[in-house]
This record gives structure tokens, C-alpha cells and sequence, in this order.
């Protein structure tokens, strides 16, 4: 029967020079005790648990409603640098999340109506919907968003940002006529 503890097994070294000793009869029912357990230092607990709490401490993202884009406000308004398709793909993305609900949303964005929203979120191609009034709303909250996040830019919109230097132009493309010489 194989011994049920650590401590019922002696080791066989033990066991040699207790039986040089004579003694191997008693030493083989008792076993050796545990060796005792030091306490801690007070001093360092405290500083390894300060280092703990120090890595713990995660810096909260501000609320995007505090952050204030460059051209917010005024005439022009934001550049803005991510197409249509984007920001679908981004509201989509965001309508998984739990306890998310669209009017609540476009409520914060500013008081965006639900209808335009559907026309956008039916909208194709990267300037389906680029006149609509959700575009514009949802990419300012979604670049605040990212800033309050502390996120970087994407390549595709640094590319956009390389093409479009005062932003993608607020117009569906394909609505639009273009004259040529005959």
C-alpha cells in the first residue's frame, strides 16, 4: 500500500545512516517533522504590495463627451478622415455590445433622428451616405472615442488623412454629376 502523505516516506539516505546507528527499527515508524516556516519581513511586504497596487492602477479613459476635437464647433466643423463603410463596420461592431441601444446612442451623438440612421446603416460603398447627418455624428463620437481610449490611428486612416488633408468630402459621389469637355 503506497504511503498516503510526503512525510510517511522517509529517504533512503535517512534510512543508511540510521541503520549504521543501530536505530532503524524506531526511525522507520517515526517520521522527521516539517522544517518550520519563517514569518515575513514587515518592511517587505509593504514595498512588494505598493509595487503591486502601482501596476494595478490602470489609467481610466476619460469620457468622450469631455474630449473637444480640433474644429468642433465651428464652421467647418471636424475633418473628417474614415469613409462611410468604416464607420458602418464601427456601429455594427458596437451594436454587439451588451446594454447597447441605438436610440440611447443617437441621443448622445446629437440627437440624431432613427430614420436617418437606417438610410445610413442601408447606405453602400464608402460614400453611401456621406451627406447624411449620422456620418458626421458617428465619427466624431467614434474619434473621441478612440482619443478617450488612447488608441492609435489605423493605416487606412492615415492614408486618408495623407489624401484628404482637409478631410473626406461630406457628398455621396455617386449623386453627383460630372461634366466633361465633349
Amino acid at each position: 500500500m503506497a504511503p498516503k502523505r510526503k512525510f510517511d516516506v522517509l529517504d533512503p539516505e535517512i534510512l543508511d545512516v540510521l541503520a549504521d546507528n543501530g536505530d532503524a527499527s524506531t526511525s522507520a515508524t517515526a517520521a522527521p517533522a516539517p522544517p518550520a516556516k519563517k514569518a515575513r519581513a514587515s518592511g517587505a511586504s509593504e514595498a512588494s504590495s505598493s509595487k503591486r497596487k502601482k501596476a494595478k492602477e490602470v489609467v481610466q479613459p476619460k469620457n468622450w463627451t469631455e474630449i473637444i476635437l480640433e474644429g468642433e464647433g465651428e464652421s467647418d466643423g471636424v475633418p473628417v478622415y474614415d469613409d462611410c463603410n468604416e464607420i458602418r463596420r464601427k456601429i455594427r461592431l458596437l451594436r454587439k455590445t451588451s446594454d447597447w441601444k441605438v436610440t440611447h446612442w443617437l441621443k448622445d451623438i446629437g440627437n440624431v433622428n432613427s430614420n436617418s440612421y437606417n438610410r445610413f446603416m442601408k447606405a453602400t460603398g464608402p460614400t453611401g451616405g456621406a451627406s447624411n447627418g449620422v456620418y458626421y455624428a458617428a465619427y466624431v463620437y467614434f474619434e473621441k472615442v478612440r482619443i478617450a481610449e488612447g488608441k492609435k490611428k489605423t493605416a487606412k486612416r492615415l492614408r486618408n488623412e495623407d489624401e484628404y488633408p482637409s478631410g473626406i468630402p461630406l457628398e455621396d459621389r455617386r449623386r453627383v454629376w460630372v461634366f466633361g469637355p465633349a
